[in-house]
């Protein structure tokens, strides 16, 4: 046991100090949190030193996961639902996080909680990683009073939009290995096998078959200046990433990504199930329908799909219905103007756009399906075509040299 001097915030909001008898730091920690005290600094009497990890809790420095965040909503709708005060909870969720970058997170909400703040103020300085529609929520069901509510929500469309992405990456893992497979495949039969032949084929010259020569070629090629086809991919590699950090070439690849057949039915099914999801909880949550959609838009990660549904703000603004925004090229040959149209009439908006967003979900679903029946055979398919143009190179040149000889 050893003495631990401590300075920190009060549960009333004051700054405190003293000392505490404990086994270790972290033991140290929890036993002020356990008393409602939020150590700022915390040393042991002999060095004066922090023994215990660094408490650095500045916005700048705490970059949330997709998981942190997950976990901070499921565990606070928990502890709301059982009527626990804000400040409580939090310093219940502080004891039980699972790594440093959600403690340091929740222990400098904490701080501005018990300095007075509201859960929304508190977690406005990390709207980076949270995004604007957290936000925007947590602030609807302070002010109705459903904080509790709005979290199970919240929690229940965050775990949602992981699942949807398990499904997608877990679905295209079986493509991207045949396409790994099949290029190593292509480069191993080009840079291994084939120049076994070249002694052979030598004494033919120009006898040889031309597609044996164009393989010959190409063979010898690669193993010549396979340093400098390394680097000359790793370039394109870097100058594409650069190019795709900006603006103008982000917008080319979102527009040429759409323009795919089944991808870009995909892409844009999944992207409009974000947007209208967002748009029917905000509004569910009573916030302004110029607002919702500026969120929603927002929310949208296509910058090509974006810019057709973000100026949707200026036309209700201008006094016009939301339904006569929808008829842009994404929305050809779909019912989403008309159904929109219908919920502005009898007033049930927030539901119409909920079920928009299952709707386009679903049809994401089942569009990613006919993607993978298309892609994996023709994966296939085309590496079949590849080795079987190389072997047939190889055996007409053969064939050559019987028939020469």
């Amino acid at each position: 046991m050893a003495d631990f001097h401590y300075a920190g915030i009060a549960a009333d909001g004051k700054s405190c100090q003293g000392s505490i008898r404990a086994a270790s730091a972290e033991a140290a920690r929890l036993r002020l949190l356990g008393q409602g005290i939020t150590p700022t600094r915390l040393g042991n009497g002999v060095s004066g030193t922090l023994p215990g990890p660094a408490l650095d809790r500045s916005a700048s420095t705490i970059r949330l996961k997709r998981a942190d965040v997950l976990l901070f909503t499921r565990e606070m709708a928990h502890l709301k639902r059982a009527d626990i005060a804000l400040d409580r909870a939090l310093g219940l969720l502080g004891e039980v996080a699972t790594n440093q970058r959600l403690k340091a997170f929740v222990d400098r909400v904490n701080e501005s909680v018990r300095g007075g703040q509201s859960l929304y103020q508190a977690l406005l300085p990390f709207e980076r990683d949270l995004g604007r529609r957290y936000l925007v929520l947590i602030r609807a069901g302070e002010a109705s009073g459903a904080l509790a509510v709005v979290l199970k929500e919240l929690a229940a469309q965050l775990e949602a939009d992981d699942q949807l992405r398990q499904h997608i990456g877990s679905a295209m893992i079986y493509p991207a290995i045949l396409l790994v497979v099949s290029a190593l495949s292509v480069v191993v039969l080009l840079v291994f096998v084939v120049p076994q032949f070249r002694e052979i084929f030598d004494s033919m010259g120009d006898a040889l078959p031309y597609l044996t020569r164009v393989v010959l070629d190409i063979s010898d090629f690669l193993r010549a200046h396979w340093l400098a086809v390394t680097l000359a991919l790793a370039a394109l590699l870097v100058l594409g990433r650069r190019w795709l950090a900006s603006s103008r070439g982000r917008a080319r690849l979102h527009t040429w990504l759409l323009a795919i057949p089944l991808l870009g039915q995909v892409l844009q099914d999944l992207q409009l199930a974000v947007y209208f999801r967002t748009l029917g909880g905000l509004l569910q949550r009573g916030v302004p329908l110029v607002e919702s959609l500026g969120i929603a838009g927002d929310a949208v990660t296509n910058t090509a799909l974006r810019a057709d549904l973000v100026p949707l703000v200026d036309v209700v603004k201008g006094g016009k219905r939301l339904s006569t925004g929808f008829d842009t090229r994404w929305f050809a040959g779909s019912s989403t103007a008309q159904l929109l149209r219908v919920a502005e009439e009898t007033g049930n908006l927030h539901g119409t756009a909920t079920a928009l967003a299952d709707r386009y979900e679903e049809q994401g679903r089942r569009s990613t399906a006919r993607v993978l029946a298309v892609a994996e055979p023709l994966i296939i398919i085309v590496l079949g075509l590849m080795v079987a143009v190389i072997i047939m190179a190889i055996l007409g040149g053969v064939m050559s040299i019987n028939e020469t000889v």
